[in-house]
């Protein structure tokens, strides 16, 4: 994910430590870190930086396994 931060800003970064930043200074974050595309996200939706490139879509699981199918008891065998 890229973004351009419209400095001169300073605040916390996308590893949690602070940072400052030049005006319309680049900023690449790990598309694999989720804490930091949140944090590329939320500045950009505050208007301080403007998204140049997104992270792609992780496509989302289901809500989980399907139930397990009930073993089927064994037919019963019938004398004639």
């Amino acid at each position: 994910m890229k973004i351009i931060i419209h400095g001169p800003a300073a605040g916390p970064g996308p590893s949690g430590m602070i940072e400052s930043w030049a005006p319309d200074q680049p900023v690449d974050v790990d598309d694999g870190d989720k804490k930091a595309v949140a944090w590329a996200r939320y500045f950009v939706s505050t208007g301080l930086a403007t998204l140049v490139e997104d992270a792609p879509e992780v496509p989302r699981r289901g809500p989980g396994r399907p139930p397990k199918a009930s073993q089927a008891a064994p037919a019963e065998l019938s004398a004639e």
